[in-house]
């Protein structure tokens, strides 16, 4: 197996001022040290930061969670070694802020949680140039946000000013779900010429069915804003146009669509499966398609089989690709 670079040229700082190599849910909340507590030097390439490494370079992965995290591997020629340069990329993924509910995310707010989070905010912004202006000045790439909406929050907004005031050249990969993604915001921000990477969650190529997955969403402008970073990925302005799907039984018959959609986008069609905890059972059983005992599973496994997903501007994660066909019984059709 080829080395993960993570470990190597990348953090992901959580408001709690811990700093992990990428997603914390992944790598099962190991720690490198915490940004409050101790120098940037001192937590890069400690002792708990080379512990990690080490592992990796013994081919043992052991606190990666390969099921989910192997098909996403970013690889690449690179030399390994415990004690590492300053990271290239810093990935600030921690705002939960969001401006929609979708029904396999988080779809209950919780007033505690959020001003425990805003008071954690609050902590990074006042000491952000401190902590972070050395490590920015030497970074490559910043990615927001996978915990929330970057364009929804005050708070990643001024986060956003801060870095491209530290280091002017840095490029940024973004993760949204397109609403505020205008062209308006993107030249406020000065964003237009940094852009590295943008994916965009629709989960949908129907207005309807968005509907049902998206509370507060809205479809056609998040359609109009893909069409304007189509544009920009033209223009040489955007390197890489990503959308992603979450299949689930409302959604997976729009798969062979929303590929199409993608592919007239110039962007890549990202499927993956439904993996998320919510606070429903049930309602759990009902969203996910991918398990074969869904009683729509053997649906889901023939669309698969469709051509499109072969073509180079589409992803399909390997829990997906290896699905097969299972024997239904007659009872097995009333199931949910």
């Amino acid at each position: 197996m080829q080395k993960c670079k993570h470990p190597f040229n990348s953090i992901q700082v959580q408001n709690t001022g811990e700093i992990y190599c990428c997603c914390c849910y992944w790598t099962d909340f190991y720690s490198f040290g915490n940004i409050f507590e101790q120098s940037f030097d001192e937590i890069w390439n400690g002792e708990r930061a080379q512990a990690f490494r080490r592992q990796f370079l013994e081919n043992q992965y052991k606190y990666c969670k390969l099921d989910v995290c192997d098909p996403y591997l970013p690889q690449g020629d690179f030399e390994p070694q415990l004690v590492c340069e300053y990271p290239k990329q810093i990935e600030f993924s921690y705002d939960r802020h969001c401006n929609v509910r979708c029904v396999f995310c988080r779809n209950k707010a919780d007033a505690a949680e959020e001003e425990y989070n805003r008071q954690k905010e609050k902590r990074i912004e006042e000491n952000f140039d401190k902590i972070f202006t050395p490590v920015l000045e030497k970074a490559e790439i910043v990615e927001l946000n996978s915990a929330g909406e970057l364009f929804a929050s005050r708070h990643s907004i001024e986060i956003v000013k801060k870095i491209i005031n530290i280091n002017p050249n840095i490029k940024f990969k973004i993760i949204s779900n397109g609403i505020l993604f205008t062209k308006e915001m993107t030249e406020k921000l000065n964003l237009t010429d940094r852009l590295m990477s943008v994916t965009i969650s629709v989960h949908a190529a129907t207005e309807k069915t968005y509907n049902k997955l998206v509370e507060r969403g809205n479809f056609n402008k998040v359609v109009e804003n893909i069409k304007f970073l189509s544009e920009l990925k033209k223009q040489g302005k955007l390197d890489n146009l990503q959308l992603n799907f979450v299949v689930t039984s409302v959604n997976y018959k729009e798969m062979e669509q929303f590929a199409e959609f993608a592919k007239e986008t110039g962007a890549t069609a990202f499927f993956i499966n439904y993996h998320r905890q919510i606070e429903s059972d049930e309602l759990e059983r009902e969203l996910d398609v991918s398990k074969s005992s869904h009683k729509e599973y053997n649906n889901l496994v023939k669309i698969l089989q469709n051509p499109v997903f072969k073509d180079e501007n589409c992803f399909v994660c390997d829990y997906l690709k290896n699905l097969k066909p299972v024997k239904k019984s007659f009872f097995d059709l009333f199931k949910k």
